[in-house]
């Protein structure tokens, strides 16, 4: 059961450089835990718009975790925080803890 998620909202602006995150954040999951619940592309914003911050193509990311503490733990961890740069090339990354 997750008690807390970490949810991602990314527009890219670089595709290679996010592939080669995606791989590399693959990596850092099974390594620390989080469940990958949701991995996907905003095909229709059904209401709101860009002016909120949702457009399609940005893509969405759902990972379970036990607790917040898990989950900002996975934030704060040397492995991830190694991504940074390849984060920063590859577009721009809004990263939440929810629940």
């Amino acid at each position: 059961m997750h008690g807390a998620f970490i949810l991602t909202t990314v527009t890219v602006s670089d595709a290679a450089a996010f592939a080669d995150y995606r791989a590399a954040v693959a990596r850092v999951n099974a390594k620390l835990g989080g469940d990958m619940l949701v991995r996907g592309t905003v095909r229709e914003v059904l209401e709101g718009g860009s002016a909120e911050g949702a457009a399609t193509g940005e893509v969405v990311v759902a990972l379970g975790f036990a607790d917040a503490e898990a989950a900002r733990a996975y934030i704060a961890s040397p492995d991830y925080a190694a991504l940074a740069p390849l984060r920063a090339r590859a577009g721009r990354f809004v990263i939440r803890v929810v629940g």
